[in-house]
């Protein structure tokens, strides 16, 4: 049986979860003295914790910062930048402030001259009004169901769009969605991944983000 769009469309699909990674990644330019960092986020009554992690290029400290009021939000500073890593989404923007007047302040007009890459990685669990294999399935071909693997059919689990923009494609979007294995029926898990150089435009996706994945689905259950 097809469920309603129009009543679909008079319930809300609801963000009961969200975490966001946002990366201001150092590609060329002065290294920051994640030290120094530390010592202005003790000021500010930051707990702070270190640890090393093995990379390509060889050991890489990290400098963890956890505010008192939300200690599942945090800071991740080492020489080559800073992470964020936020839950709810809401508070990605607090702390990206925070974080980037700590780097403002280390690295003083050198700060001007840095190239960095922005990276946001957004991931949302949703109740949805619809069933949520109805709603993906949708998107796919019917000839699609008829697919095999080591003779077993297969059937749609997941979708996933993308775009790239700019002259040398370097802002690129991607979003992908699929049931959550706990509730595959009325809930699922949306992915969202953009990537930029543009500071201005990589913070107004953060704050709109919610909102963007919360019409997309709202959007998809429109298709017939």
């Amino acid at each position: 049986m097809k469920t309603n769009c129009g009543a679909i469309l008079q319930m809300s699909f609801i963000i009961e979860r969200s975490h966001t990674l946002f990366k201001h990644i150092i590609r060329l330019g002065p290294q920051v003295d994640a030290e120094a960092i530390a010592e202005l986020a003790k000021k500010r009554d930051y707990t702070i914790t270190n640890r090393q992690i093995n990379t390509p290029t060889g050991p890489l400290k990290e400098y963890l910062f956890r505010s008192k009021t939300n200690p599942q939000s945090l800071i991740i500073f080492s020489q080559r930048g800073f992470v964020i890593d936020a839950q709810p989404n809401e508070e990605v923007l607090p702390l990206f402030r925070e974080a980037y007047d700590f780097y403002e302040k280390v690295l003083g007009d050198l700060a001007l001259t840095t190239t960095v890459q922005l990276e946001v990685t957004g991931k949302f669990d949703l109740f949805s009004p619809v069933p949520v294999n109805e709603l993906i399935g949708k998107l796919y071909r019917n000839d699609l169901n008829k697919l095999q693997f080591n003779s077993l059919p297969m059937q749609p689990f997941g979708v996933s769009f993308a775009a790239s923009f700019g002259q040398n494609l370097e802002e690129i979007m991607s979003v992908s969605m699929q049931p959550m294995p706990k509730d595959p029926k009325n809930r699922m898990t949306v992915i969202a991944l953009y990537r930029s150089k543009e500071l201005d435009e990589a913070l107004q996706l953060v704050e709109k983000l919610p909102d963007e994945i919360a019409k997309i689905v709202k959007d998809i259950a429109k298709v017939k």
